[in-house]
């Protein structure tokens, strides 16, 4: 079962997470892609990805955003308001290739004090399997 993270404001640590969202097969997830998005307190997303990322995540945590410059401002804006905060950053496609992630991690990182800037490199969420349900008849 998971559990959601408690974060400690007083400690003013941060941490900014990027994850590559795109097609591929749910038995290939990254170990520990899925339990980032279930214990971050909220998950910016881009709309190409915003159908995957609410098979995962509650869609109250889920903040669509847009280009590179209102990303990057609305993550700043999202930590100077939560400090101590954890925050998933989902990319279309593989977030170190992506010009957004790229963007919004410079700026958070001038911008936010004390913050962690990590990624799982790669595509590591995907949908769930298209299939038919197990009770189904055939």
């Amino acid at each position: 079962m998971l559990t959601r993270c408690r974060r400690d404001p007083r400690s003013g640590t941060g941490t900014l997470i990027g994850l590559g969202v795109g097609p591929g097969e749910p038995d290939a997830l990254a170990p520990g892609a899925v339990d980032r998005l279930a214990h971050a307190d909220v998950v910016f997303v881009p709309a190409p990805a915003e159908s995957t990322v609410l098979f995962y995540a509650e869609a109250w945590r889920v903040e669509r955003i847009g280009d590179h410059r209102a990303a990057a401002q609305r993550v700043v804006e999202w930590f100077a308001a939560h400090p101590g905060g954890t925050a998933v950053f989902a990319t279309a496609g593989d977030p170190t290739a992506c010009p957004s992630f790229g963007v919004t991690a410079v700026a958070v990182r001038s911008s936010a004090g004390a913050l962690r800037v990590e990624h799982l490199p790669g595509v590591t969420i995907v949908p769930p399997r298209r299939s038919p349900l197990p009770w189904a008849a055939p």
